[in-house]
């Protein structure tokens, strides 16, 4: 019988364990596909806007919608975008810097899109609402 190498192992239950960096739980997909709800809410409500009320209405729609999906791309990326094993400390830290980033992007893009872009307020203010009510309403639904 042959010798075997001191780093060989064989049954599956002595291999070493593989973290890999990509996660494949739902926790992941939904922190990825909720952006995508959010700006397709932002799309459709800016359509009808662009047929009822006019192009500054429905781009401001637009604006707000985008502004909230960046927002929770930006938190998705720093919380499930990241390796699942790390200490607790360093989990907490992702958690904290993902949520001070999103409310950062949220808060400057809204003020930005009403002030610079010179959108109407109550438009953009209706289209950050609609993300957040797709994120409110599609959460359960991703996550199963």
């Amino acid at each position: 019988m042959p010798l075997k190498p001191p780093d060989c192992y064989t049954f599956a239950a002595l291999q070493p364990p593989e973290h890999a960096r990509i996660r494949s739980d739902r926790t992941r997909r939904a922190a990825f596909a909720l952006p995508l709800v959010q700006a397709a809410t932002g799309l459709a409500g800016a359509g009808v806007l662009a047929a009822l009320a006019g192009g500054p209405a429905a781009a401001g729609f637009l604006a707000g919608a985008a502004v909230v999906a960046a927002g929770f791309a930006i938190f998705g990326w720093r919380t499930a975008g990241q390796s699942p094993v790390a200490p607790a400390g360093r989990m907490f830290a992702r958690l904290l810097v993902g949520v001070v980033l999103k409310w950062l992007v949220i808060g400057a893009g809204v003020a930005l899109a009403m002030a610079s872009a010179a959108l109407p307020e109550g438009f953009v203010l209706a289209g950050a609402l609609a993300a957040f009510l797709a994120y409110m309403l599609s959460l359960p639904w991703l996550l199963r």
